[in-house]
């Protein structure tokens, strides 16, 4: 894969590629924690099948993109900026973004930010806030000072992407590929991109989204369970749900199929695909 650098606003050099076609549309492709941007291989492939365009980057801290340790450079605004620079640098203007768990947070920030820049919005398996953190101001005191610990260890990465063909199948907690997920962030970047999650909460962001949106959950995601999308739904505007039964978290790679199809099934209704282009 053939991907190139830009430079970002701070300074920090983004990893991205893109598949180019003829049509000018584009779908954007933010992938969940711990991950890269070879995750979504076989959705743009698809996708690019059908005329459309797709760019995929790996977020700050991921895969090829550069990495810091300080806590503020995981800033949820600084990913979302990020996005806004590429498509500057690309000349991108007609688009739908598409964001899996982290990488759909970071897309609820930034089509906040830029509300009506987009064409539409997909969110998968994703929320307004990290998952397993209650409201208690101690227990997000309690994970601070624990991620706080853990990132004082010595770092160790595993360098370039993963291969996440070898975790099709895999649960939403398996232990080998969590711990690929780490190794490929690096534990350092990992463990304070969580400390800085312990503290979001992005609920009012949600009623700044007037594009059309699809939120797309699997029924067995046990990391942000379809009460969360049904959340989403109801207090983002002009929203859909699409519940995949059966799939769990890990849905881009488990249920690549299932995830085309609703994907292109949206992008038809909002005129973003088909006979009306």
């Amino acid at each position: 894969m053939n991907g190139k650098y830009f430079t970002s606003f701070d300074g920090t050099k983004i990893y991205y590629h893109k598949k180019e076609k003829d049509e000018g549309k584009w779908l954007i492709f933010l992938h969940g924690f711990g991950g890269d941007l070879t995750a979504w291989q076989k959705e743009r492939d698809y996708f690019a099948k059908l005329g459309i365009s797709t760019i995929a980057m790996d977020l700050r801290g991921h895969g090829l993109s550069e990495r810091s340790d300080r806590k503020q450079f995981y800033n949820l605004e600084n990913f979302a900026k990020d996005l806004e620079m590429l498509l500057q640098q690309e000349e991108i203007k007609n688009y739908v973004t598409v964001g899996h768990c982290f990488g759909g947070m970071v897309a609820i920030f930034f089509q906040a930010k830029l509300p009506n820049q987009s064409k539409g919005l997909i969110l998968i398996d994703t929320s307004y806030k990290p998952p397993f953190i209650g409201n208690s101001p101690v227990s997000k005191i309690l994970l601070r000072y624990i991620f706080d610990l853990f990132s004082r260890l010595p770092n160790l990465q595993t360098k370039g992407h993963a291969d996440f063909n070898q975790f099709v199948g895999t649960s939403d907690l398996d232990i080998t590929r969590i711990l690929s997920d780490m190794l490929h962030t690096s534990l350092k970047s990992y463990l304070t991109i969580c400390q800085t999650l312990a503290g979001l909460d992005a609920e009012k962001l949600l009623d700044q989204i007037s594009v059309p949106t699809l939120v797309v959950q699997g029924t067995k995601d046990t990391i942000f369970p379809p009460d969360v999308a049904k959340y989403l739904h109801k207090r983002i505007k002009k929203s859909e749900l699409d519940l995949i039964e059966g799939a769990n978290h890990i849905i881009v790679i488990n249920n690549p199929k299932e995830l085309e199809a609703s994907l292109e099934k949206f992008l038809k209704k909002i005129n973003f695909l088909g006979k009306n282009f």
